[in-house]
């Protein structure tokens, strides 16, 4: 509450994808399982993970960590990018299933096993940029029209606190409604949310810090257990060896450059 906020946004290094249904799967690694490939699923929200339109091919920052801890954990996986309510309900759903970057809160704690934790995120409450009154709590955002997406951290988060929010989609269609005046702040990731008004061509400005926060992947509790301890394992070995701090430097001089 209350500190600046912070951008960790960058550098795309990309990995070659095919063309699927929805967006794109990659097949990463030489399975160690007896099992069909698991299936890691996130969606369309730089610098987390993304789509190239000219290349077609995945990024992202938190993309490329799940992509190294698969590899090091020789475990094969199946990149897909979806729209974020189905990419969750698969995960919830299907047995072979991943989803990231996810925040790990209370609510969804037996409902998944986890791994990481990976990279970090800011959620923050957007306003138009000739938004004139000030937010200062959570307590104060309540008597505001709040704007969220389905089965997203922020949402989840301020619901829990009693703080009404009303859910859609895709954040396209929060950004529509803010602009038309019919939310009066959009509650969303910073880096999302500046990346989809970019996009949209509508002035926004973040006008409270909800909440700093770390993101791991989310597994489905079928998921056999010793995966997810390989991938944690992983994830340790990529903290130590500097990978993951490597991996964010990189992203945040992307943004300086």
């Amino acid at each position: 509450m209350g500190k600046s906020v912070r951008e960790l946004i960058g550098k795309r290094r990309r990995f070659p994808a095919t063309l699927a249904a929805t967006f794109a799967g990659l097949v990463l690694a030489l399975p160690a399982w007896p099992l069909e490939p698991l299936k890691f699923l996130s969606d369309e929200n730089a610098p987390f993970a993304y789509m190239d339109p000219v290349s077609k091919s995945i990024g992202g920052l938190t993309f490329e960590m799940v992509a190294e801890a698969s590899r090091r954990a020789n475990i094969a996986g199946k990149m897909e990018l979806n729209p974020w309510a189905r990419a969750y309900w698969r995960a919830q759903n299907e047995a072979d299933t991943c989803v990231y970057p996810v925040v790990r809160l209370a609510q969804r704690e037996s409902q998944f096993q986890w791994v990481g934790p990976l990279s970090k995120n800011t959620w923050v409450l957007f306003a138009k940029s000739d938004f004139r009154q000030t937010v200062d709590s959570l307590d104060e955002a309540k008597k505001y029209r709040i704007g969220g997406l389905l089965q997203d951290g922020p949402s989840t988060f301020l619901q829990a606190r009693d703080v009404n929010v009303e859910l859609v989609g895709t954040n396209e269609l929060n950004l529509n409604k803010l602009a038309a005046g019919r939310i009066d702040l959009w509650a969303t990731g910073l880096f999302r949310g500046k990346l989809v008004a970019q996009k949209g061509n509508v002035p926004i400005k973040p006008v409270f810090v909800i909440q700093e926060v770390d993101h791991y992947m989310a597994c489905n509790l079928a998921v056999p257990y010793r995966m997810i301890e390989d991938l944690n394992k992983a994830v340790g070995t990529m903290w130590l060896d500097g990978s993951i701090k490597r991996l964010g430097e990189n992203y945040q001089k992307k943004q300086l450059d």
